[in-house]
């Protein structure tokens, strides 16, 4: 049995606008008590549920941004990106009052679902996931009028997609994604604020992952690619030291020579002395 629902501001406990259809199966189902819908642009909107009453909650984000609370951090979620929440974990997600989020969505429960995001290595989190045509199936069927024991199947499909499209993410490895976004900083002037939200996660999480994966902080990497790039450049070219330092954004003359020396064992005009020597 379906039931529409459409809330306005001050009808519910939250600040919500919001067209939805819930269906309460049975626990024998692959999911039940399953809610879908569509949440569209309010800057009020924001989000709160304790570990005691949390479901599962995946959904896309069509346009606009907001914040999704994980491990203990705010993440910003924009057009084009999926979050899953986990059940049995304190939920907390809002839009942005500037640019607030017109999104689909899913809250169910399910015995099995569990099991299923721990053998695909899903945890809570912020995708850059692109599960739309999953999410709008899940609006079709929501409204075709059909028993839930008909759509039952078809919906639980639908999340499996999304969550085998969130692992396919997970599985390009995060420390590839910041190294490639390190790598690509290389001649730029960014800091590690911006590579984070460049990628959708926070600084605190981008150090974390990238220490992980690779034994080094992400800092320390830059330093030495900006250090190898500037390297080629001495050896290579006849710019001036100045100007290698302004390529590889860092600093001013001196700081990049005083680097480059406590590095490489050598001032820059030393090296490309000895790079010409050999």
């Amino acid at each position: 049995m379906s039931k529409p629902q459409f809330f306005e501001k001050g009808n519910v406990k939250y600040p919500a606008k919001e067209d939805a259809m819930a269906f309460w199966g049975t626990e024998d189902l692959p999911v039940f008590q399953v809610v879908i819908g569509i949440t569209y642009p309010l800057s009020e909107y924001a989000i709160s549920r304790s570990p005691e009453t949390s479901p599962f909650i995946m959904e896309y984000v069509l346009e606009g941004e907001g914040d999704v609370w994980v491990h203990g951090e705010w993440v910003r979620a924009k057009a084009g990106d999926t979050y899953i929440l986990r059940r049995g974990e304190r939920q907390l997600y809002r839009a942005d009052a500037r640019h607030p989020w017109h999104k689909l969505w899913i809250m169910f429960h399910s015995a099995y679902m569990d099991a299923f995001l721990d053998a695909y290595r899903v945890s809570s989190g912020v995708y850059h996931a692109d599960t739309r045509n999953a999410f709008q199936t899940l609006i079709a069927l929501s409204r075709s009028g059909r028993s839930y024991g008909d759509i039952c199947f078809a919906i639980a499909e639908c999340i499996h997609t999304i969550v085998l499209s969130a692992a396919a993410v997970h599985g390009e490895s995060d420390g590839e994604r910041i190294r490639e976004a390190l790598n690509a900083a290389v001649y730029k002037k960014c800091d590690l604020s911006d590579i984070a939200a460049q990628l959708h996660m926070s600084k605190s999480n981008l150090i974390r992952i990238f220490e992980r994966t690779y034994g080094v902080t992400p800092y320390e990497y830059l330093l030495t690619a900006k250090t190898d790039a500037a390297k080629l450049l001495l050896s290579s070219t006849n710019m001036r030291v100045k100007e290698i330092a302004d390529s590889v954004c860092i600093g001013d003359e001196h700081y990049f020579s005083t680097l480059f020396l406590r590095r490489v064992g050598l001032r820059p005009s030393a090296y490309r002395a000895a790079c010409k020597e050999n």
